[in-house]
């Protein structure tokens, strides 16, 4: 029989090797928080663009997009079996800007041509500009959703908060925990105008402070970085790496009977670290998470470190991501949130 004191001994030692190990696994992501969240937001050069202006694309009448698959996805009255925080009393039910008639068209190539071959800046040079439209937006009411967070082997949790304010602003965050440790915290802040959610910064924290930034200068036209010295030009529409998860159902929730298999919706996405480029999601369809119908949208990579984006989105509140899922185009486990169910 072990005595007592040798018992108290052996399990007061493997408390402190499980705190050592525990320790050592918050340090490691406490440390990679933001590389381990946004593998492939790495520091980057200049983003070259070429713009012009052109007259908008004249509009399709709505009923030659509808199809069956969008009566599925048509929002319905709300569930019982899910509950959204409410918004402040200030906050409007609903805040709709009208429809903008215009489009900017914007070249993107990954370098500039002396950095590249000579058949590739020619081919560079050639490419055809990307259209950068503004969309009329419905967003949602403030709330805030959790979600498990995934990456690998590695699972916690998350929240997602957006709250407007009745002044035209809003603060949005996205906060995640693995074992007890803030592996996520983004903030973005700034205000809403006719092209919807208008960012003025976009930071990564760790320690409560700001550890990257992006800073869109609406006054001066550009978005400037806490790190690179490189500007962009601020255009009208443009998000940060994480206002676009409810820009984007703001888009379809304005006009979901256009988003049917094949139709677009095309962002200009800057990151905190000087990474900037258009994300164009294609809608794949209807599909049914759990038992929940979802509308599913795919970007895909557009050179080699980048990121491939799905999005499901839930047309029964307001088109709210019910799963997003990141993957590096380089390589790399992808990062998932999946929202959970409110208990009933």
């Amino acid at each position: 029989m072990v005595p007592l004191s040798v018992s108290r001994r052996r399990a007061g030692a493997l408390a402190l090797v499980a705190a050592g190990v525990l320790g050592a696994h918050g340090w490691l992501l406490f440390a990679l928080g933001p590389a381990w969240i946004d593998p492939d937001d790495r520091p980057a050069g200049p983003l070259r663009l070429s713009v012009r202006s052109v007259a908008a694309a004249p509009r399709v009448a709505a009923a030659t997009l509808l199809a069956p698959e969008c009566s599925a996805l048509a929002p319905k009255p709300a569930r019982t079996r899910r509950s959204v925080s409410p918004a402040a009393p200030a906050t409007p039910p609903e805040l709709p800007s009208p429809p903008v008639e215009r489009s900017l068209p914007v070249a993107v190539a990954p370098a500039s041509p002396e950095l590249l071959a000579p058949a590739a800046a020619e081919a560079a040079a050639a490419a055809p500009a990307i259209e950068l439209p503004v969309y009329a937006t419905r967003l949602p009411r403030g709330g805030s959703w959790r979600y498990r967070l995934q990456r690998g082997s590695a699972s916690g949790e998350a929240q997602l908060s957006w709250m407007p304010g009745a002044d035209g602003r809003y603060e949005m965050r996205l906060e995640g925990r693995i074992a007890g440790v803030s592996v996520l915290d983004w903030v973005s802040h700034g205000a809403i105008d006719g092209a919807g959610i208008a960012p003025e910064r976009f930071v990564i924290r760790r320690r409560g402070r700001d550890n990257q930034a992006a800073n869109f200068q609406r006054e001066a036209g550009k978005i400037t970085f806490s790190g690179p010295t490189h500007e962009l030009p601020l255009r009208p529409g443009a998000q940060d790496r994480l206002s676009w998860m409810i820009q984007l159902p703001a888009i379809v929730a304005a006009a979901p009977e256009r988003f049917v298999s094949g139709a677009t919706a095309v962002l200009f996405v800057a990151g905190a670290r000087g990474h900037a480029d258009v994300w164009t999601f294609v809608v794949q369809g209807a599909e049914v998470l759990g038992d929940t119908p979802a509308l599913k949208l795919i970007r895909e990579p557009r050179k080699l470190y980048d990121t491939r984006a799905e999005v499901w989105l839930d047309p029964a509140e307001h088109y709210l991501p019910l799963r997003a899922l990141q993957t590096p185009a380089g390589g790399g486990p992808a990062l998932e949130l999946v929202r959970e169910r409110e208990p009933r």
